[in-house]
């Protein structure tokens, strides 16, 4: 298929998909509900039952597990799907099979074949036409049964209990880590957080837990119970363990010990998300080769999470979005680059604690250039004067510049930037998409995924 064809294809898709956004983008109490996608999904033959699943929440780090887990099932002879959100640059990311981006073309069709079932739940529902998430979900498990794969990996969009993936019969429940983020949606504590995420927690499941604090702990163990599941719990049920160096790690599992673990994708906190995948996939598989925990986790990719897009100036992508992953990304930059002058790309989502975000970006930052990414979906950003003021305030001595356009942000911190400097683009997987435009094309990808055939 020829590269306008595919493209005209992807709007087409792309145009259909947002025609689901409402005047009003996001409502708590019109977007979380299950009633919408339980319909559509019956309709379609409730595709969702006939694979076995892995369901993967938590604050941070839900994307980059489910991830890992993908790929190492893949690695262990699983024909394996995955449904990641959101996207950062095409939808196609967010449907996977063994690795690869499902083919534009494959992805325009199978939409055309839920869509007289996304239209009669607009109409014969009392709540209402699917959200785009719904669509975009029933897409991922009518995808899944079409591809008849032997396992599908899903991440939970928002929380968990009422959150669109939340119908399904998983096998395996992750449940990364608790953190403040989306509280206007799932509480204002770690204990209401924790609660909704434990709301995927399902009867006869093993749960993998990699929560810290003792109170998350405490309620995901309560649930299980609850809802007679098997908790696995990090530092008890599995454990890791650091070996030769930082980077090189064992995980031990019930009845097994995977030696000599190194995660593919960078940041000390990987190496926690990749325990939990391990584990993860070896509750599912009862036991894996060493070979493929290792090849998978090298194979693992995700655009836009600590990403080097270029060498000379280092060029850094990452989605950071909340204080925990700020800070934990703020730690991999002074690891890996600490004697580089940094100047930083920023733009947030305009739900963000902005104030408590910055510090964690601005230390030993040279130049900030503040941005606003492109409204693609639900969200907005903060308008760059806002973030500007805020960081003019904490570091009065910073040299801060406003700049609207991501990519003429992006061009004036490389015009900025010496051969020795780092360029750290960060706040919002939003912004990180659009900057990766100028290294990695939209059309391109499209293009590029008509290259990939799945078979059984």
């Amino acid at each position: 298929m020829d590269s306008n064809k595919t493209n005209a294809l992807y709007q087409k898709l792309e145009s259909d998909l947002k025609s689901l956004i409402p005047v009003v983008r996001f409502s708590k109490t019109l977007n979380m509900k299950l009633e919408r996608i339980t319909h559509l999904l019956d309709l379609l033959g409730n595709p969702h039952n006939s694979f076995p699943a892995i369901h993967v929440t938590g604050t941070s780090g839900k994307g980059s597990t489910a991830t890992m887990i993908a790929s190492i099932l893949k690695e262990s002879g699983y024909k394996t799907g995955l449904h990641l959100s959101p996207h950062l640059q095409v939808i196609n990311e967010c449907y996977q099979i063994n690795n690869h981006y499902v083919a534009t073309s494959r992805l325009a069709e199978a939409y055309e074949t839920i869509k007289p079932a996304i239209e009669r739940v607009a109409k014969e529902n009392p709540f209402g036409q699917p959200s785009i998430f719904e669509a975009q979900v029933a897409l991922a498990f009518y995808l899944f049964q079409q591809e008849k794969v032997d396992a599908a990996v899903v991440e939970v969009g928002v929380g968990g209990t009422l959150d669109a993936t939340n119908v399904l019969p998983a096998q395996v429940a992750v449940i990364t880590n608790i953190g403040l983020d989306h509280t206007e949606i799932l509480g204002s504590t770690l204990e209401l957080i924790a609660q909704d995420k434990a709301g995927i927690i399902k009867p006869d499941q093993i749960v993998i837990s990699g929560l810290t604090q003792p109170s998350t702990r405490k309620i995901v163990a309560e649930t299980c119970t609850s809802q007679g599941a098997v908790l696995w719990q990090l530092g008890e049920a599995f454990s890791y363990h650091l070996q030769e160096d930082d980077d090189i790690f064992k995980v031990v599992c019930p009845d097994k010990t995977y030696n000599n673990i190194q995660p593919g994708l960078q940041g000390d906190f990987q190496i926690m998300n990749a325990a939990c995948a391990i584990a993860a996939a070896h509750a599912f598989t009862k036991g894996i080769p060493e070979s493929a925990v290792r090849s998978g986790l090298r194979e693992a990719f995700m655009p836009g999470r600590m990403e080097r897009v270029q060498q000379k100036p280092a060029v850094i992508l990452d989605g950071a979005h909340n204080p925990d992953k700020i800070r934990a990304a703020s730690d991999v930059i002074n690891k890996y680059y600490a004697n580089r002058r940094k100047i930083v790309v920023l733009s947030l989502k305009s739900d963000k604690a902005y104030r408590e975000v910055l510090p964690y970006v601005l230390e030993n930052t040279s130049v900030l250039i503040v941005t606003a990414f492109s409204v693609k979906g639900l969200w907005e950003p903060y308008k760059p004067e806002i973030l500007a003021q805020a960081a003019s305030e904490l570091f009065p001595q910073l040299d801060i510049r406003v700049e609207s356009n991501p990519i003429d942000a992006i061009k004036q911190a490389l015009g900025e930037a010496k051969t020795d400097d780092l360029v750290w683009v960060t706040g919002s997987l939003y912004l990180v998409g659009d900057i990766r435009e100028y290294w990695y094309p939209s059309e391109d990808i499209i293009s590029q995924t008509e290259q990939v055939k799945h078979t059984k």
